[in-house]
């Protein structure tokens, strides 16, 4: 063999080897079915990387040139050859998963699973379909005013009646604001994915509860930025340890999800809120508040403290973000951001540059729920149902799992959707998932959240009392199983 691959050319060495091995294939020399030599070989040929052979014959394979088969290595395509190859786009290329996401085959084995028969779902976090307000949304669907046209927004803020009432919403949680500091959105991935794709640059870090549900969204990964953990307690994060990581890793802004924290269910109490503002207005640092559970506090009369946007000084350092999904339907697909004039107006221009629009009828219905006065009606009805559903699902796992697992925090959580367990024997969470699989039953273990092995979440928002029951013993059949096989 005589040719080689040049590599003083404008071309990278991959391509030309792609292209002599198509040229020897569409002129003949290369007959159908004929065997190619071990990468490893290849390389040695060509004096080149074994990774620079892989990335040819991956082009190769996308134009349908080449076949590899597990056993028999590559070959040449054995198609028609009065027909002329059909060069189509690499799409293995630009549908790879260039994303660190260890969690996502975990994910992944559990979003299959939900479709089998008879699978008991304990990971949704939304409301069951019969606690979602669909009958009271539809009587309010009939007021919807179809004169007024539903055309593109000249205010990229969203719509100005829905904003009105949002204000008066967010004023019943002492967030006081104007309408134009109040950006609506799709929900609080949009939200998310707005802030990390307008405020902060690839390779910035920003801080993090470990564990939070970020870890499982990927929204911050996605846009090429570092989380960084901020050590929790039983009682939230801890406000002191952000210097450190300040100055250790440069972080640019802090995101917390400080009331009925997903996945531990833990509130951030009043003092730790004030000493997180103290901390982050000290090292001129942004706080990202993500309060979806805030409205769902079940040990009433008493409630959790203010938001952190509603504190001394929240106004000027606090990006607030709220959503309609966890106390209403998440198939509204509403959300909104509070944040400072300068900031709304900047991420008002990304909503619109990328056509991240809402719908504006589902604006106008949003704006008719939050307007309803049995609106109230409606979110006590739910959280009567949820209330009931946590004693369920707290009173089982006292009966069924007092064996096995513990309550990760010392307290019951006091509103929200999760409870969060610690397994007293901790067990590599794709054991636990395929083991709950077998059993009929879904939970989403710690490592998807940033947690480490022996932690999983469960909800009592997204099935009913039956099912809660009928879960845990499910669960518990599965660890039972794991102790009997040595597992755990």
């Amino acid at each position: 063999m005589t040719w080689k691959p040049q590599p003083n050319t404008e071309m990278p060495i991959f391509r030309q080897i792609f292209h002599y091995y198509e040229n020897q294939i569409i002129n003949g020399m290369l007959t159908p079915g004929a065997k190619f030599p071990a990468e490893r070989e290849l390389a040695a040929m060509f004096s080149v990387n074994r990774s620079t052979i892989s990335a040819a014959f991956e082009e190769l394979r996308a134009a349908g040139l080449v076949a590899t088969k597990v056993g028999s290595g590559t070959r040449v395509s054995e198609l028609m050859w009065e027909t002329k190859p059909y060069h189509s786009p690499n799409w293995q290329r630009y549908t790879i998963n260039r994303m660190y996401d260890p969690g996502l085959i975990l994910q992944n084995q559990i979003h299959k699973a939900a479709s089998k028969p008879n699978m008991i779902n304990m990971t949704k976090g939304e409301l069951s379909p019969d606690l979602m307000p669909l009958e009271f949304l539809k009587k309010l669907s009939s007021q919807l005013d179809f004169t007024q046209p539903y055309s593109y927004h000249d205010n990229f803020l969203g719509d100005p009646k829905l904003r009105g009432s949002l204000i008066e919403h967010l004023a019943k949680q002492q967030i006081h604001t104007s309408t134009q500091q109040l950006l609506v959105t799709s929900g609080v991935k949009h939200s998310l994915h707005l802030i990390a794709h307008t405020l902060l640059q690839p390779g910035e870090a920003i801080a993090v509860e470990g564990p939070s549900y970020l870890y499982a969204m990927q929204v911050f990964t996605a846009a090429g930025l570092r989380m960084v953990k901020i050590p929790m307690d039983a009682n939230g994060l801890i406000p002191e340890a952000i210097p450190e990581l300040y100055h250790k890793y440069r972080i640019r802004m802090v995101f917390t999800n400080p009331t009925f924290h997903n996945p531990t269910g833990t509130t951030l109490s009043l003092e730790r809120r004030r000493a997180l503002l103290a901390i982050c207005e000290q090292l001129r640092l942004p706080i990202i508040e993500d309060d979806p559970y805030g409205m769902l506090h079940l040990d009433s009369p008493q409630t959790p403290p203010p938001a952190l946007r509603a504190l001394p000084s929240g106004e000027h350092s606090v990006i607030y973000l709220g959503t309609m999904s966890k106390f209403v339907t998440p198939g509204m697909r509403l959300g909104w951001i509070v944040a400072p004039l300068e900031v709304i107006n900047k991420l008002a221009e990304a909503k619109n540059r990328t056509g991240y629009s809402s719908s504006h009828a589902g604006e106008r219905l949003a704006q008719l729920y939050l307007d309803s006065p049995s609106a109230d009606t409606q979110l006590n009805l739910i959280l009567l149902a949820l209330i009931s559903r946590r004693k369920v699902l707290l009173s089982t796992l006292q009966d069924q799992m007092a064996h096995y697992a513990t309550l990760a925090a010392p307290y019951i959580p006091a509103g929200g959707f999760y409870v969060w367990l610690k397994l007293k024997t901790p067990v590599p969470d794709r054991i636990i998932i395929e083991a709950c699989i077998n059993q009929g039953v879904l939970v989403y273990p710690g490592s998807i959240y940033g947690a480490e092995k022996g932690f999983f979440r469960l909800t009592y928002a997204s099935i009913g009392e039956s099912e809660i029951v009928e879960g845990v013993r499910r669960i518990k059949a599965a660890l039972k199983r794991l102790q009997v096989k040595g597992d755990l």
